[in-house]
């Protein structure tokens, strides 16, 4: 009894600290309050080990390490009182086969040992804690932990000057890649994807670019540096946002994970509640109830680890009987090798991990991987670049040489680049990055080469082993379009009837179920779902979703999954009414999320949509040349087609340079109805539009009419 309510009473000082630190109060008071929590905590796993109760006495001996691990962090002296009592913790633990207990108090040991001398080799005894860390995660069955464990390992390694941190550090992104796919709910994906990889790998990432003239040689430098460029960028893209709306979606529309989390949410609320009375009942005296109410806590306790078990079952199932809804969760990751096997002649897929100065770089063709550094690629160029592209402004030529720096050595039989951005590269214009030659002087890599962009290598496997569609059943149309003109205060779209209109009628008015909808009957979209082969959204657009509504009702992909009886299948998707394929500004690789879930949800292969917000007229005239594109053919217009139809990646590179350099004023004018003053050439209205997916996406549904 005493040693439960010393522990309580060190719970109850745990608020007492969290109000301290909100209310700004002197970093004295909260030392001496820490320092008070850690022997209180210590005091109560002397009674509890007194009686024998070994895991109680572990837990709190951790706990009592965790404040002296805060301690550490002003007062240097306590890192060694941390250790000792995380040795303490981990012994207790194990002894009462709480393996992941003893793999927190030994990951926390393996830590706590560092020094604040930059260069200084590690405390000796920091990399066995964390390498006992790993096998008791392991034994736990937590392989997300134990991966974290061993790229803790590595990192220290790095102070070593051992070239052992290579091979640990491959093998923990290894480790966790395989791990991953045990984290059922999107937050903790989250949280793992942030501490293991995102800390480690950039850690990891400074260390490659310091140590590659020396290490890269070494027989596992190149699979490092590709697990570093892919690891990442968290195959779920970390559009958190929407894997919750996913993940809620899932258990709402499944009665027993329904049932289970609403019972969880009831049993979490009632844990807290014991614990309040708990408390109250120690600090008024009444000893008497804090038993009874303690076995209590203890049966709620036991019946929350039992739901937790019941639902990674449950999700377990739900990932069996309904993988295209788990796919908006997470995209598996490639090998070099498994991507090589996926990619076609000509084609280049170029992966990126940021680090500034020297970006990493993996470049994979068919036959060859070549692996290393864009040396001198530094912010400013990515930052002044991006904002360019946002901006609608022409980039400078001199800054060729960064384009060169940066693409890096691709062969000459290459004529399609696959490029997988990262952290302050995911919002460069690629396609209008200089790439002059001896005879163009004003040539854009967009130009040069075909090119799209693709969140990870794996998205790319993904898109070409999935068939687009395949999961959507009836008869495939060629087309439909859907236009809204905004609602609920935003700016009025004035001519996206007429675009899917002109292009409903010119281009598809003899297939049968092919078709559009304006404005006014927008709202049918939803009602009636589609299976077509080019998806034409015409609408507002940011990444939580589409506004297909005049009453401000925004649309999320993952509504696309819920209408009960409809399917929505699409093999192109088109987005011409808003920047929807403008990068998130903040560092939290968030890729696109309304298209990349669009992709997912629709099983398309291929996305087109524009970095920028674009004139309204634009999208009409760009989405008049690039179906042409498409389907190799005009109705009579007075510029030159294409002689036959093209794939996405080619198309859309064909509608930019005809808008940039082919078309004459008269001839947009009377394409589109109420434009006076129509300006092809300007850069705002050709050069925001880029494709996300597949370049070689085609639809034979389009093609074929």
């Amino acid at each position: 009894m005493e040693a439960q309510c010393r522990y309580l009473r060190a719970q109850s000082l745990v608020r007492d600290v969290q109000n301290l630190a909100r209310s700004g109060a002197d970093a004295s008071a909260r030392v001496e309050l820490r320092k008070e929590l850690a022997a209180e905590y210590e005091h109560a796993a002397e009674l509890f080990a007194s009686i024998g109760f070994t895991r109680e006495a572990g837990h709190s001996w951790y706990q009592a390490a965790h404040e002296y691990d805060h301690l550490g962090l002003i007062h240097p002296e306590y890192r060694e009182k941390c250790y000792a009592t995380c040795h303490t913790a981990a012994e207790y633990l194990g002894a009462a086969g709480d393996w992941w207990g003893k793999g927190l108090a030994e990951i926390v040991a393996g830590q706590t040992l560092r020094t604040d001398v930059i260069g200084s080799p590690p405390d000796s005894r920091g990399i066995p804690a964390l390498r006992r860390a790993a096998e008791a995660f392991t034994h736990a069955d937590r392989p997300a932990e134990a991966a974290g464990a061993r790229m803790a390992e590595a990192v220290v390694l790095t102070q070593t000057g051992d070239e052992a941190w290579i091979t640990a550090a491959v093998h923990a992104l290894h480790n966790y890649e395989q791990a991953r796919a045990s984290l059922q709910i999107p937050k903790d994906r989250e949280i793992n994807d942030r501490t293991i990889v995102a800390n480690g790998a950039l850690v990891l990432t400074h260390v490659v670019s310091r140590t590659a003239a020396t290490l890269s040689d070494h027989p596992m430098w190149d699979e490092l540096v590709w697990l570093l460029s892919e690891a990442p960028k968290a195959r779920s893209f970390q559009d958190q946002h929407l894997q919750d709306d996913t993940w809620s979606r899932l258990a709402a529309d499944d009665s027993t994970l329904s049932e289970l989390m609403t019972r969880r949410k009831e049993l979490t609320q009632q844990r807290i509640n014991l614990a309040r009375m708990i408390n109250a009942a120690v600090i008024t005296g009444r000893s008497s109830k804090v038993e009874a109410m303690d076995r209590e806590h203890q049966v709620v306790e036991g019946e929350l680890e039992d739901i937790a078990r019941q639902v990674a079952r449950r999700f377990q199932r739900l990932n069996h009987d309904a993988p295209e809804r788990i796919e908006l969760l997470s995209t598996s990751p490639v090998t070099p090798q498994g991507l090589q096997a996926c990619l076609e002649p000509g084609e280049a897929y170029i992966g990126y991990r940021w680090n500034d100065g020297a970006p990493l770089r993996s470049i994979v063709t068919q036959t060859v991987v070549t692996v290393g550094l864009a040396l001198g690629v530094t912010s400013e160029f990515a930052i002044s670049a991006a904002s360019a592209g946002r901006d609608g402004d022409n980039l400078s030529r001199s800054d060729s040489a960064d384009t060169d720096r940066l693409i890096g050595p691709v062969p000459e039989e290459i004529d399609t680049l696959i490029i997988s951005p990262h952290s302050l590269l995911l919002g460069l214009p690629w396609h209008q990055l200089p790439s002059p030659s001896q005879t163009e002087p004003n040539r854009s890599l967009g130009e040069r080469y075909t090119i799209s962009i693709v969140p990870a290598a794996g998205v790319l496997r993904h898109l070409r082993t999935n068939h687009p569609g395949a999961r959507q059943a009836g008869r495939k149309t060629a087309y439909l379009g859907v236009a809204c003109k905004g609602g609920g205060g935003r700016r009025p779209l004035r001519f996206v009837d007429q675009e899917v209109a002109a292009i409903g009628q010119n281009y598809f008015a003899d297939d049968p179920g092919s078709g559009f909808l304006v404005t006014a009957d927008c709202g049918q979209f939803l009602e009636r779902g589609c299976n077509t082969g080019l998806l034409h959204l015409a609408c507002h657009a940011e990444p939580d979703g589409l506004l297909l509504s005049c009453d401000g009702t925004w649309t999320r992909p993952t509504d696309l999954l819920n209408a009960p009886g409809r399917a929505f299948g699409a093999e192109i998707i088109l987005l011409t009414g808003c920047s929807a394929g403008d990068f998130s500004e903040e560092e939290n690789n968030e890729f696109l999320g309304v298209v990349r879930q669009l992709i997912v949800v629709t099983g398309a292969q291929a996305a087109v949509v524009s970095v920028a917000p674009v004139p309204d007229a634009a999208g009409v005239l760009f989405a008049e040349l690039f179906v042409s594109a498409l389907k190799g053919q005009s109705p009579g217009r007075p510029w030159r087609v294409p002689d036959r139809p093209l794939a996405i990646g080619p198309a859309v590179a064909w509608a930019r340079q005809t808008m940039r350099r082919r078309l004459r004023v008269d001839d947009v004018k009377t394409l589109i109805t109420g434009c006076e003053h129509p300006r092809p050439t300007r850069s705002t209205w050709w050069s925001p539009w880029f494709v996300v997916g597949d370049p070689k996406a085609a639809t034979s549904a389009l093609q074929r009419t």
